[in-house]
């Protein structure tokens, strides 16, 4: 699936992006070929590849200050065409993995709970695909990692980060359901787990 058009991000998107509040998100949506800043309940439409959430502009700002260059909406918006146009590399992986983990982040998302940042995905030698969504608590900051695998065929990863300028992980748990249930009870499963963990009193 090559992508043979560069995504562009403007200094209006970042601009944008800042109007969405926290739970905002910056994403490419490959059936237009658009960069939009969207809600945070519109962030995980399996043809939105995420370029970054409102932290991540928070992390390139601070990043930018301490290389010296003024963190201006052109600024930011040039170093996030350069991140969104290396994800691309990623993406036909990242979009399968976002069918399977639809349900999932359905059954998550909502008035409290987004997602925080561009999914990580990777294929270790030999291995299954796997990704990772990062979410987050409006109200404790908390952060959930979840690693899931192809087909959930092996456990998923949940590891919570409390808040901080480095976060911190605290607790590591896991989830395996591989061959026992229907694949929306598995996401019913990993999302009471991960529910669990974003309310830890930390």
């Amino acid at each position: 699936m090559p992508y043979k058009t560069g995504i562009t991000v403007t200094p209006a998107n970042i601009d944008k992006l800042h109007d969405q509040g926290t739970a905002g998100c910056l994403v490419w949506d490959e059936a237009t070929s658009w960069v939009h800043a969207v809600s945070g309940d519109k962030a995980p439409a399996p043809s939105h590849m995420i370029i970054t959430g409102r932290s991540g502009l928070k992390h390139l700002a601070r990043d930018l200050k301490e290389q010296g260059r003024p963190a201006t909406d052109e600024e930011l918006a040039r170093d996030l065409t350069d991140i969104a146009n290396d994800q691309l590399t990623d993406w036909p992986g990242i979009r399968a993995m976002n069918l399977q983990v639809q349900g999932l982040r359905e059954a998550l998302i909502g008035a409290r709970v987004y997602l925080d940042a561009a999914p990580t995905f990777e294929i270790e030698a030999g291995g299954l695909p796997r990704m990772t969504d990062y979410y987050r608590r409006t109200h404790t900051g908390i952060t959930a990692c979840v690693t899931v695998t192809f087909g959930y065929l092996e456990a998923t990863r949940i590891t919570v980060c409390a808040p901080g300028e480095v976060p911190r992980p605290v607790a590591d748990l896991t989830v395996s359901a591989a061959g026992t249930f229907k694949a929306h009870k598995v996401h019913r499963l990993i999302a009471a787990a991960v529910d669990g963990a974003l309310d830890l009193d930390l």
